[in-house]
């Protein structure tokens, strides 16, 4: 009996862990939108992904908590559930929308790759650029690059979550550069690629969201805030897991075995 509650009470505990960082999102768009904002597109996009793959997945546990009566019409979970399966498609199906949420995030890489080709082409005239550029390529590669510190940002519970949060931000801008290095300008049809950098795009973003909440609530001193921490180092830890590089690398390595397979 006791297993069986622990089961229950760790379905009700991730739900609401969902919830959390679906509001949450929600709170982050709205306010950048408040503040006069207009470039808000990406964050847009991953709000709908998540929000929508959320919902369908709680809804689902909560039927499966109820068993059988779950499924029958008067809990009204049924209808609930096939109401939402449209929300994943609607006003953008999410696999486009992953595809914009991963061509738009690399967009600024690319950027970047193609300035330093010029400068290269121009060496004396961007000396300053190519040696920056060098300098940290330089670090990283013997180990003395660090991650920018956000820990000061946030609340003292969660400085061990936002030190790892840096780091897998730093992680994924090598790997969105190593693939367009690898791909060039082919990755725009490399949706097995981009799905993975989509997904860790927006485990990174919703990491930061939750962060950035649940320290607001610390900083404010609210009743709720030590369930809003305990909240945010949860999701911290499950999607700062799926960032790393190497997870990324053999993933799409991985994917990329496969597609090749399928063709032949």
């Amino acid at each position: 009996m006791v297993g069986r509650v622990d089961n229950i009470t760790e379905k009700l505990a991730r739900m609401a862990m969902l919830q959390y960082v679906t509001e949450s999102l929600a709170y982050m768009v709205s306010g950048n939108m408040d503040t006069g904002a207009r470039d808000y597109h990406l964050e847009a996009a991953i709000s709908k992904v998540f929000a929508s793959d959320a919902a369908w997945a709680v809804v689902d546990e909560a039927i499966q908590v109820l068993g059988g009566m779950g499924f029958m019409k008067g809990a009204g979970l049924e209808r609930v559930l096939r109401d939402l399966r449209i929300f994943r498609i609607f006003e953008g199906t999410n696999d486009i929308l992953r595809l914009f949420v991963a061509l738009t995030g690399i967009q600024f890489a690319g950027s970047h790759l193609q300035e330093l080709q010029r400068a290269f082409k121009n060496p004396t005239a961007h000396l300053g650029l190519i040696f920056s550029e060098a300098g940290r390529r330089a670090g990283r590669a013997v180990g003395l690059h660090s991650p920018a510190d956000i820990s000061p940002l946030v609340a003292p519970e969660l400085r061990p979550a936002a030190r790892e949060l840096a780091r897998c931000v730093d992680a994924f801008g090598q790997t969105v550069e190593g693939t367009l290095v690898r791909y060039g300008r082919a990755v725009v049809d490399e949706q097995f690629v981009l799905n993975r950098l989509a997904s860790a795009a927006i485990d990174v973003y919703t990491t930061a969201v939750v962060l950035s909440r649940a320290s607001r609530a610390a900083r404010l001193q609210l009743p709720h805030a030590p369930h809003e921490l305990r909240l945010a180092e949860a999701w911290a830890h499950e999607a700062l897991a799926r960032v790393p590089p190497r997870n990324l690398f053999i993933q799409i390595f991985v994917d990329h075995f496969l597609k090749t397979h399928f063709k032949q």
